[in-house]
C-alpha cells in the first residue's frame, strides 16, 4: 500500500488576535437578547456544529426532451431554510440552570419570529427564525444533577435569505438655482444631493430586491420605477403629506400620511432592482418635494 507523507496544515494565527468569534445573537419573539458566542455569551452557548449559515436549499427547475440529449435549465426557486442550533447549557446551580434553560425557550414560537444576527456594523446580516418542536428530545443525563446539557435546536427560515444592512438614497427636485447670482457677486451654487433625474440605488445580494418608496409632497404627477415597470400615483402629494409604497409582493402596501391607499393606487407593475450591481431609477414628478428609494440587500449566506 503506497504511504503518502505531508506536511501538516499550517497553524498560523490560530489562537491570535487575528481570529475571534464572529458576533451570534438571538432576538426571541418576545425581545429578549441572548448573545450565543463569545465572551458576552451566557447559559447557553451554541456549541460546534451550527446549520444555517451557508448556501441555502435550492430547487433546479428543469425540462428534458427524447429529442434532445440532457435536459434544459429553467430556473430556482429558494423553499425555507433549516436550521439547527447545538446549544450548550451550563451553569453553577439547578436554580440557574433552569432558570437560564426557561428563559431561553420563551424565546422561540412556532409562527412568530425571532431574529439571528450575525456580525456587526454594516456587515451584520439576520434572518428570522421561527422553532420547530416535535416533542423528540430526550435528556440523557438528569441536568439537574449535572447542571449542563447538550440541546440540539431546530429551527426554520420561512424567509430563508440573509438580510443585510438596508440601503437608502434620497433624491430631491431640482431646484433651477443659478450658478452664479444674479447681482454678479461670485457666490457659487453647487448642489450635492442627486435630482430626480441622476436617480440611481445599489443592490450588493445576490438575490433581487424589492424598493420601498418614500414620496413627500407636494408633489403631482408622481412616476416611481425600475426599467420599464413604473407605478403612476393617481393622485397628488400635498405639501408634507407623505406616500409610502412597500412593492414586496410579500407585504405590498401603499399609505398616505399613515392612510391606507393601496386600492387607490389601482393596478400597477411592480420590478424588483437587479442583484450585484447598481441600477438607474425612475423618479419622474412635478413639484419641490423628494423621494426616498430603500432596499435591503438578500444574500445566501450569513457571510
Amino acid at each position: 500500500m503506497p504511504i503518502v507523507l505531508a506536511a501538516p496544515a499550517s497553524t498560523s494565527g490560530a489562537g491570535s488576535s487575528a481570529f475571534s468569534p464572529r458576533a451570534m445573537t438571538w432576538t426571541g419573539w418576545d425581545g429578549s437578547l441572548w448573545p450565543l458566542v463569545g465572551s458576552t455569551a451566557r447559559n447557553p452557548r451554541m456549541a460546534p456544529g451550527v446549520q444555517g449559515l451557508h448556501m441555502p436549499p435550492m430547487v433546479i427547475h428543469k425540462s428534458s426532451s427524447p429529442l434532445v440529449a440532457g435536459e434544459d435549465l429553467l430556473g430556482y426557486s429558494l423553499p425555507a431554510r433549516p436550521v439547527y442550533w447545538p446549544m450548550l447549557f451550563r451553569a453553577a446551580s439547578a436554580a440557574q440552570w433552569e432558570e437560564d434553560h426557561g428563559a431561553f425557550f420563551d424565546s422561540f414560537h412556532p409562527i412568530i419570529p425571532g431574529t439571528w444576527t450575525v456580525g456587526i456594523g454594516d456587515k451584520a446580516r439576520s434572518l428570522p427564525l421561527t422553532g420547530v418542536f416535535d416533542g423528540s428530545y430526550s435528556f440523557e443525563r438528569d441536568p439537574f444533577v449535572t447542571g449542563r446539557a447538550l440541546i440540539g435546536v431546530e429551527l426554520s427560515a420561512p424567509r430563508p435569505l440573509w438580510r443585510g444592512k438596508r440601503i437608502s438614497r434620497p433624491f430631491y427636485a431640482a431646484e433651477g438655482v443659478d450658478f452664479i447670482d444674479a447681482d454678479g457677486a461670485p457666490t457659487f451654487h453647487v448642489s450635492g444631493a442627486a435630482t430626480f433625474q441622476e436617480a440611481r440605488i445599489p443592490n450588493p445580494g445576490d438575490e433581487p430586491a424589492y424598493l420601498v418608496w418614500t414620496a413627500v409632497g407636494p408633489l403631482e404627477n408622481v412616476q416611481l420605477g425600475v426599467g420599464d415597470a413604473v407605478i403612476d400615483v393617481p393622485f397628488p402629494i400635498a405639501d408634507g403629506e407623505v406616500l409610502q409604497i412597500d412593492t414586496d409582493p410579500a407585504g405590498l402596501f401603499a399609505t398616505l400620511d399613515g392612510a391606507d391607499v393601496t386600492r387607490d393606487l389601482g393596478f400597477q407593475m411592480f420590478a424588483p432592482v437587479p442583484a450585484r450591481g447598481e441600477t438607474r431609477l425612475v423618479i419622474i414628478a412635478a413639484g419641490a418635494g423628494a423621494v426616498t428609494a430603500e432596499l435591503v440587500p438578500l444574500y445566501w449566506r450569513a457571510f
